[in-house]
Order: C-alpha cells, then structure tokens, then sequence
C-alpha cells in the first residue's frame, strides 16, 4: 500500500468507518486530518444504484414526522442544520443537474455524479481514503481509538461509526456497526428489513402468483398509516411504492389492507350494472383491469344478474377492503433500509456523540431513525454526517 507508512505513523484526528452517504458527507464538512476506511473498493456504492442509478437524493418536503424513531424528536437538529436546499446547493455549485418528480422527490440524472462530487469534497477536506479494507474491530486504548483492520491497525483520536444496516448485503452491508456499538455499551434496538415487500400467506400467493410483473394504483393502509401509490405484484406477494411505505409501519402479525379502486366504490360500480349481463371482474373493467379484479376477487367472482346482496357486498369488500396478514417481508436483500438500530437515547442529537462514550461519534442508518420512501434516508444520511462532522470540527 502506497500509504502504509502514512497509516502506520500518525494518529489521526478521527477515523470515518463506512464510506457510504453519511461517512462521505460527514468527511467532506470538516477539515481535520482524518482517514475513511471502507470494506468496497469504491465508497459510495450503495449512493451509486440508488433511484436505479439516478439517485433520490432528497426530498423537497422534509420534516421530523417523516421518520420512524423510538424518539421522534431526536432527528430534528440535525434535519435543521443541513437542509434539503444545502444539498441542492452542492449540486448546482458543481454543475450537476437534478430534478423534482411526484411528492417533492428529488433526483439525480446520474448516481455516480453525487459520489463522485462527495468524494472529492471529502480529499479536498483533508481525508484519507482506506478502501477494499475490513474494518475488524475498535478498541480504546492509551487513551486513543484503535481500529483493527485488514490492512493493519489505525489510530485516531475519534470515531465515527458510519457503516448502515444491514440491506443490501451484496454491496458491503455488515453488522460491524452494530457490533461496535453493542461492545461499546450502547443499547440497540432491534433491527428489521424496512420499506420491503411484503409477501402474501400461502393460501393467497398461488392464486396471485400470475400477476407477477403486474402494476396497479392502490392505497395501502397498516394501522393508521395509508399510502396511495403504485403497487407491484411479485412471485412472492406484493411490492412498489404503496406497499415499500406501509411496511416501514408493518409488524408481524398485523393486517394490511389494500384498496384497489381508491377513489371509486365497487359495490356502487356493481350495483349500477347489476342487470348487465357481466361477471363482476367485467363490471369493474374500465376502473381495474379484469385480469386484476379477477384474481383479487377469486372465489367471489360471480355473474352480476344472479348476484345476491350479500355477494354484491363481499366482492366490494374484496376490492376496496382487501385484507390479508403478511407471512413477511421480502427480507433484508430486497429492503431499502434497515429499521431499529442504537438507541438514539444514547447520543447527543446536536453533536451525534455517544453520551457515554466520548469521541465516538455515529450517524446515518446505523441510529434509530428510518425515513419514508421518497429521499428522506439519504437526507438524513447527509443532515446526520454534517451535524456530526460540525462537532468534529470544533474538537482539536
């Protein structure tokens, strides 16, 4: 390694592990003498596919009540410090074009950009960067932090754990982090694959498995929360936008309930041709495909002019009231985010430190705060890592 030396001979200000959107962002915003290790051979990675390559970066409409917390005023600080236009500005001081989609969303035209911008304001900021290395463990000792790695040891005065959850194993997603933090005393609370697909119980997935591919606008209701997006059907159960956002509210064993005419009431569609000689799936036609009200209604499929009341109102039940209890999630490989994480009680809001471990520093998805789909993890990636990096700054 052409910096072994470099490593080797100096005890750095702080050691950034995770070269994903917090530690980049976080390397970037202050400029004490620091080295990011990253088990990748590029940071970033996970920023890079993000949006299908184009990067939802933000969203226009960021507040505290997009988050999922144990404490749902811990993320306010930080969202305050760095905003959703002190991002734009980065972008548009680099030259790099973006664009607001549907529900405030903001994306890239390219993921690779933002990586590679982020990278740069991170060497400019004085940052050395550890890539292709396995962070192993981290010790305090004579009173410095020391970080066993798979290219040797590395000193530094702080820490910042920065290494996310545990999605997306096949670009680096590990439970160092976690690990870390649980050596360190921190409380953890527990993980869960979050904004996922849901998978349909087994008496239903048969019957739903030939829509796979297939797309519909619905509403998806869990608990108190409904979200009125597109919903895809998968081999396994049901997935897209509607469903992404009401699993971050999903816990096992709880109903979910789709609407698959939202707007429109079935029965009322039913009951105006029920002298048509149609079947019911024919009937809803022009509101839903007759393929997707056909496998929704399954057994209750019937012809409109023989239909009692009774089956008039299950099959409006059907469409508008569907509901079924998940078997689970599409797990941790297909989730956006991982849920739960270090008790946000144990660090500082403002500085992002650990109040009882002090120069440890932690923040993006590794913490106890998810965000909705729509750009809100990678804002509080960028919010958390500056606020943290503020803090550094002003520790000599």
């Amino acid at each position: 390694m052409d910096n072994r030396n470099e490593i080797k001979n100096t005890v750095f200000h702080t050691a950034l592990i995770g070269g994903g959107a917090a530690g980049l962002m976080c390397a970037g915003s202050f400029s004490h003498r620091k080295i990011l290790i990253e088990r990748n051979t590029q940071p970033g990675q996970k920023v890079s596919v993000s949006g299908g390559g184009k990067c939802n970066f933000s969203n226009r409409f960021v507040s505290a009540s997009d988050y999922l917390s144990q404490n749902k005023h811990f993320c306010k600080s930080a969202l305050a410090a760095f905003k959703p236009q002190d991002f734009l500005n980065l972008l548009e001081q680099d030259g790099i074009p973006w664009e607001e989609r549907s529900h405030g969303r903001l994306f890239a035209f390219d993921a690779r950009e933002i990586v590679r911008l982020l990278v740069r304001r991170a060497k400019a900021a004085n940052t050395l960067f550890l890539t292709n290395t396995l962070a192993l463990d981290v010790r305090f000792e004579n009173g410095l932090f020391v970080i066993d790695t798979s290219n040797g040891p590395v000193r530094a005065q702080r820490v910042l754990l920065a290494s996310g959850g545990l999605s997306f194993p096949s670009l680096g997603a590990s439970g160092f982090g976690i690990k870390t933090a649980r050596k360190f005393g921190l409380n953890i609370l527990e993980q869960r694959p979050a904004l996922a697909g849901l998978t349909l119980p087994k008496n239903l997935r048969e019957r739903f498995a030939k829509l796979a591919g297939s797309s519909v606008k619905a509403a998806v209701s869990c608990g108190k929360h409904t979200f009125e997006e597109q919903l895809l059907f998968t081999h396994e159960g049901v997935s897209g936008p509607a469903v992404l956002q009401a699993s971050l509210y999903w816990t096992p064993g709880q109903a979910v309930e789709i609407n698959f005419l939202p707007g429109a009431d079935a029965g009322a569609l039913l009951r105006t041709q029920k002298n048509a000689n149609k079947t019911f799936s024919a009937a809803l036609a022009p509101e839903l495909s007759a393929k997707i009200a056909k496998t929704v209604l399954g057994p209750l499929e019937r012809d409109l002019p023989n239909a009692s009341r009774a089956e008039l109102d299950a099959a409006s039940a059907a469409v508008n009231r569907f509901t079924f209890v998940p078997q689970g999630t599409s797990g941790y490989t297909r989730a956006e985010v991982t849920a739960g994480g270090v008790d946000t009680r144990e660090i500082n809001p403002v500085t992002l430190e650990a109040r009882r471990v002090p120069g440890l520093y932690l923040a993006g998805e590794l913490l106890d705060v998810t965000g909705r789909l729509g750009g809100f993890n990678l804002q509080w990636a960028w919010s958390s890592g500056y606020a943290a990096a503020q803090a550094l700054e002003k520790q000599f």
